[in-house]
This record gives structure tokens, sequence and C-alpha cells, in this order.
């Protein structure tokens, strides 16, 4: 374990094996059936992560927010959640990554009520983003329904309420009009997705100010872009083939030209997203979470207090 300097200052860096440590005997509460349902075939997590990486981090978190809810008061006398950020690049993981941590919270003590919440449920819908002329910017800051979203963690996080938010598919690329999501008494909100970090300090209200702890998935964008083909072509020769994917267009791509597509969004849209919206980011997360190129966890650096 050390102590970051320069830029990352105020980090303590930890390796596999002192963070492993952590542990304290947290016993193992997954199987193996529900971590393949858990996680994605291009995102692949080992039970050896889960154990090492995601058990300590369930127990740190298990005690910070015993802490913090000791002190929350909603406004208007409802439950108000715990509420975990995981943020990071397009196909660095995240989702997995969230899924699996959710599914080891909800074996706390007393079984907590965990829901998991995408920002993808706050994206304006495929015909606004069309009549804006910035579908080519999905994902960017513009993109999200931030009165819609900031309204729902209100409603939740400070007054304890109820709500209803949408369900965005991936297979349809758009948010679906006739269905939601109930958000209802949650003892944790895991708010996953790339702009829960974001936002200009002291201009209003942003998802920061109601996140109790924040996590950043991280690795190289050389990698990362290596995850984006590979999800690709496997959702080209998977998900496209159905006839209700916006992307079932492409279906007939051979892989070679499915890659070359592939890259070519990379390098126009997402890394620009990455590098201009969501990497400046990173340095406000309260843990760093750092993939090498084999989707294993090297390094995290978690903030001191």
């Amino acid at each position: 374990m050390t102590t970051k300097q320069g830029p990352n200052a105020g980090y303590l860096e930890f390796d596999r094996d002192h963070w492993a440590a952590l542990r304290a005997g947290e016993p193992m509460s997954l199987s193996p059936s529900e971590m393949e349902t858990l996680t994605s075939p291009t995102q692949p997590m080992e039970s050896e992560e889960v154990r090492q990486i995601l058990l300590p981090l369930s127990r740190l978190l298990h005690l910070h927010a015993t802490q913090v809810q000791a002190l929350k008061a909603p406004q208007d006398g409802g439950k108000v959640p715990y509420v975990i950020g995981v943020s990071g690049s397009v196909a660095v993981g995240k989702s997995s990554f969230a899924r699996v941590l959710a599914a080891l919270l909800a074996y706390w003590p007393g079984k907590p009520n965990v829901q998991l919440v995408t920002t993808d449920s706050f994206l304006l819908p495929l015909a606004s983003l069309q009549e804006k002329n910035i579908l080519h910017r999905k994902g960017f800051p513009e993109s999200y329904d931030e009165p819609l979203f900031l309204e729902f963690l209100q409603a939740v996080c400070r007054r304890g309420e109820a709500a209803q938010i949408p369900i965005y598919s991936h297979v349809r690329y758009d948010i679906l009009a006739d269905e939601a999501q109930s958000v209802e008494a949650p003892d944790i909100i895991i708010l996953e997705g790339l702009n829960v970090l974001q936002g200009e300090r002291g201009q209003g209200l942003h998802a920061l100010d109601f996140i109790d702890f924040s996590i950043y998935v991280d690795a190289a964008p050389e990698a990362i872009k290596t995850w984006y083909l590979e999800r690709f072509v496997y959702l080209k020769n998977t998900a496209f083939q159905s006839d209700d994917s916006y992307f079932n267009k492409f279906k007939g791509l051979s892989d070679p030209e499915a890659l070359a597509m592939a890259s070519d969004t990379w390098d126009r849209v997402n890394l620009k997203n990455l590098v201009e919206n969501i990497l400046p980011t990173r340095e406000r997360a309260n843990l760093v979470i750092h993939k090498t190129l084999d989707h294993r966890i090297d390094r995290l650096s978690l903030r001191q207090a």
C-alpha cells in the first residue's frame, strides 16, 4: 500500500494482495451460476476477482454505509438510501461490475433492498436526439434529460419517495415508451453510468451531490477500444440478428467489416466522449479501480478521508 503523489495525491494505492486482505473473512455469497447471469460474455469476471476485489469492497461499503446512514434524515419522513455511484467509459465493464456488486450488497445483514439504476434510463428518446441532430453525440452530457434525472434523485434520495423511471432498451437503442422501472424504498441504490460524476462544481445540483461513495472503473484507452470492438462483433452475431434490434441493418456485415465500423465509431464518438467528459471526472471518485487488458483488476486507489 502506497500514498500516491503528483496529480493523484490524496489517494492510497493498493495492489491486489493488500486489497484482498481487507476482506477479513467475508464469505463468498454468489454461486457460479449467479455469476454467469450477472456478467457479460464480453466482460468476464472470475469468482477469484469477486473474492479478492469485490468482497473487500463490499465490507468497506458496509462500514461506510453504517456511518453515513446514521447521519441521514429524509426531508419529508420517508427512508433515504445509501447511494453508490459507478462510472467509467463505454465498454469498460462498469455494468457487469455494478450488477455483481449489487448482488453482493443484497447479502448484507438484514438483506437490504438494493436497486440498480442506470443513467441510460435518462437518455433522451431516440426521436428527440434525431430532432435535435445530436444522435451522433448519444452519451454526451447534452443527450440526457437532466431535469428528469435530478427530479428522480431529489425524490428518492432526499425526500424518500417512490419513483417511476424510464427503461432503456439496448436492443431498440431507445427508451421504451410504455414501460417503467419502479424504485421504491431502497436501502441502497447503485447509480451506474457515464455521467454520474459529471457537472461543474458550484453550478447547481448534479448527481455527485447525491452520491455517498463513488467508484470509477478505469483502464487504458487502448484496452477499452479492444473491448469495444470485441463487444460490437459479438453483438453483431447475436443481438443485432433480432428483427427488433435498431442495429439489425448491420447483421450481414462480415467480422472485418464490423471491426472497421466499430473502430471508426470508437475514434469519432466514444474516445472523444471519454477524453472530454468522462476521464476528467476520475479524480472525483472515492475509489478508482484499474483493469488490465485481460479484465483483471491490478490496482485500486482509495481517496483518503
